[in-house]
């Protein structure tokens, strides 16, 4: 969390499920707080402090990852997905592109934009939480904030590129 109104910027986890929480405190750091964040079913702050560069740092020094609201790394229950066969490998990257699209849709709606950071170090994001093992793994990162324009993207009307081979024959 960086700039969320009422929350504290620091380090925060949010398990999807009730019964995530015990094997988590397991297996990341025994110094994290694990204090319960209010008005949050789930939400729990590791730490609590500035944490802008070190989520620059971890999504390849890009950043998108520290100027907006909060960016956001998704770990994955990796050995016990696997253990039901490879092809589970695939599902959990669908499993992160699914919340990303919904991660997408509410910070629309919320007035703001998200996107997905497609290079980070997952190796630095298992150091910072203590995971030495692969039972979990960092698999998809996303950053939420208010919208800038990129002078170095453009946008283009849909089949823009269709309509120049028209005109060229």
């Amino acid at each position: 969390m960086h700039r969320v109104e009422g929350l504290a910027p620091g380090l925060y986890l949010c398990p999807r499920r009730a019964d995530a929480e015990a094997p988590l405190r397991a297996a990341l750091r025994p110094e994290f707080e694990w204090a319960a964040v209010p008005d949050t079913p789930d939400g729990l702050r590791l730490a609590a402090g500035p944490c802008g560069s070190l989520a620059q740092r971890l999504a390849c020094h890009q950043d998108i990852a520290s100027d907006g609201a909060f960016s956001l790394g998704m770990l994955a229950e990796f050995d016990a997905a696997l253990a039901d066969g490879a092809w589970q490998y695939r599902r959990l990257f669908w499993e992160c592109g699914l919340i990303g699209q919904a991660l997408y849709l509410e910070a629309e709606l919320a007035g703001v934009r998200g996107t997905g950071i497609g290079c980070f170090f997952d190796d630095g994001v298992h150091a910072l939480l203590g995971l030495g093992d692969t039972r979990y793994q960092s698999l998809y990162h996303f950053t939420v904030g208010r919208h800038r324009e990129d002078p170095r993207l453009r946008t283009l009307p849909p089949y823009a590129h269709l309509d120049a081979r028209a005109d060229r024959a």
